[in-house]
């Protein structure tokens, strides 16, 4: 059976950051597609010079995400690992409370062994976080939005 998404994303490059937003609750598929587009993102960067891709950082904005089921939750594992092989060199996540903060702990820990991360109270912190480890946000480029195509 062939579930439909739920809970929706958008994704969009500011200058070096990649800005994810995520909305209501995730089934797997939501971090499926999410990461096929992501990847797609990451393609179109392109590569150094030197071959290896361009260093990024990911804000992660969940501040509007409710949760997800633990196959959500590890289909978004394989997201962010692929995206550590694709460049992102350190993330940061908006959470909307310590119930959030509890949900991702596991997964936080994990990725603070690959990568550089912060919690952040606010995008704003967030952003100026990746700016310290060499990221800049300059321009802003067009979103990518998913549909959240659960009943309701």
């Amino acid at each position: 059976m062939v579930w439909p998404q739920h809970g929706s994303f958008s994704l969009r490059w500011q200058g070096d950051v990649l800005i994810a937003s995520y909305c209501g609750t995730w089934n797997e598929v939501a971090s499926r597609n999410l990461h096929r587009q992501a990847r797609a993102l990451w393609v179109e960067r392109g590569l150094q010079a030197n071959g290896q891709p361009q260093a990024w950082g990911l804000l992660s904005d969940a501040r509007e995400w409710e949760g997800g089921t633990p196959e959500a939750l590890a289909e978004w594992w394989a997201f962010f690992e692929d995206g550590v092989r694709h460049g992102m060199v350190a993330v940061t996540d908006v959470l909307p409370s310590q119930f959030h903060e509890a949900m991702v702990k596991s997964l936080a820990e994990r990725a603070g062994r690959l990568t550089r991360y912060q919690l952040s109270a606010r995008p704003e912190d967030g952003l100026a976080w990746l700016a310290q480890q060499g990221l800049q946000a300059k321009q802003i480029e067009p979103q990518v939005r998913s549909q959240d195509t659960s009943p309701g």
